[in-house]
């Protein structure tokens, strides 16, 4: 069965792969994308969420703006992350060409409800005509009609609002949220920055009943952009055999985590016994800087030896089989130097997919069931995710925390995507592949 998506972001570069993944798995249908001010000012972030959508060859699907700040405090913006366009690139500017669309009309929360509402009923026609046919367990033991997927990547402003407006899509959606910290924060002490963005809208959320899941940092920061990953986003050794996406070091090939092929990534460039010098030049320079990048120790020392992330972005490009894949490598390489800078990682994390993936196979995480409050009030942890690990608070669990994912296993998920995307972004309009 496939499962209806709404994605609700704030774009942001790890937003921008979480609508890759979300308009480019099998089994999904992204229904429409909301924006909320976050990453930077809600018009930047609409207009962003445009770019992408055209980029990766899904124009069809309607943006629609959300709420431009918080329910009950002044707007937090994080420029220092994602640079002054919210989409930047590691060289300075803008990343991705402008689109020519416009956000549909209309009010985000709407717009989700009409949406989430008409996919709803579809789900449940479908639940039903499963069960009569006796596909559903029948009787007294007769599985729940699946639900929609509100899938959020930023400050929970929106959901807030669908929830509190329209109560009713509590018994619709599941939601699935990348935010929170069960320890340490980012923006704060303990504080993550979605969640501090706005504590009310995410203690309404919490509170709202809703079937909830929770990716944490804990989960994302073990999600990292490393060499061997940048290597694989390239595509430039794709059609080797030596490695495997699934030890988390090689490419993905073209296969699905089954092991079958996918019908959906790119061919593979045909063979001749004749190449083009300047094919075969471009094709050897790739092949080294490559192998070169695989075996780096890490971005930061990619990033030391080479003279900052601007500079580890331009070697990139020899390793990129196409403008579209290097583009994912800036968007994935645009953390490197803050992450080394101010929370000393060696290779910078990928969060908001990871929230995704869980849609696509929530096998792949461990989860556990908790009690999460939001601080709401304090001056130094407004904000604050307080997860009951050890079951002590006498409230009922409300949320599903993850705690850890497989990381070979997303990476793969993300390499499929990023190949199908490729197959299809007008990015590469006017270029030969490798």
């Amino acid at each position: 069965m496939t499962i209806p998506v709404w994605l609700d972001c704030d774009p942001g570069h790890d937003d921008a792969t979480a609508i890759l993944l979300a308009g480019h798995t099998p089994g999904l249908r992204l229904l429409g994308v909301s924006t909320i001010g976050g990453n930077q000012t809600l018009a930047k972030v609409t207009k962003n969420a445009l770019d992408v959508l055209d980029a990766i060859g899904l124009s069809h699907i309607d943006v629609v703006a959300g709420q431009p700040r918080p329910l009950m405090r002044s707007p937090m913006l994080c420029p220092e992350i994602h640079g002054d366009s919210g989409l930047d690139g590691p060289a300075g500017g803008r990343l991705l060409p402008r689109s020519g669309r416009q956000p549909r009309p209309g009010k985000a929360v709407n717009v989700m409800f009409e949406a989430i509402a008409a996919a709803h009923a579809e789900l449940a026609k479908e639940h039903e005509a499963r069960a009569a046919g006796g596909e559903c367990g029948g009787g007294t033991g007769e599985a729940e009609c699946p639900r929609v997927r509100l899938v959020c990547t930023g400050a929970l402003t929106n959901a807030a609002l669908l929830l509190a407006l329209y109560p009713e899509a509590a018994q619709w959606v599941e939601l699935v949220l990348m935010g929170g910290a069960m320890g340490v924060g980012n923006t704060g002490p303990v504080m993550e920055f979605n969640i501090q963005t706005d504590p009310e809208a995410a203690n309404m959320v919490f509170e709202s009943g809703v079937p909830l899941t929770m990716v944490p940092l804990e989960v994302t920061h073990t999600v990292l952009a490393t060499p061997g990953v940048l290597a694989d986003i390239g595509g430039a050794g794709s059609s080797t055999s030596d490695s495997s996406i699934t030890s988390g070091k090689g490419t993905c090939n073209g296969t699905s985590p089954q092991g079958t092929t996918d019908p959906a990534a790119p061919a593979a460039a045909p063979s001749s016994s004749s190449p083009d010098p300047a094919s075969a030049a471009a094709a050897a320079t790739a092949a080294t800087a490559t192998a070169s990048l695989r075996g780096a120790a890490s971005t930061a020392a990619l990033a030391a030896a080479g003279g900052g992330a601007a500079a580890v972005a331009a070697a990139l490009a020899a390793t990129a089989s196409s403008p579209f894949r290097h583009a994912i490598q800036e968007l994935l390489l645009f953390f490197a130097d803050t992450y080394k800078r101010v929370f000393k990682f060696d290779d910078p994390p990928l969060h908001d997919p990871v929230a995704v993936a869980y849609v696509i196979a929530p096998q792949l995480f461990e989860c556990r069931r908790m009690r999460v409050d939001v601080e709401t009030c304090s001056p130094l942890s407004a904000g604050q995710t307080v997860c009951d690990m050890w079951g002590q608070s006498p409230l009922p669990a409300n949320a599903n925390v993850a705690l850890s994912v497989d990381v070979p296993a997303f990476w793969q998920l993300l390499l499929q995507a990023v190949a199908r995307a490729d197959a299809v972004s007008p990015l590469n309009r006017g270029h030969e592949r490798l």
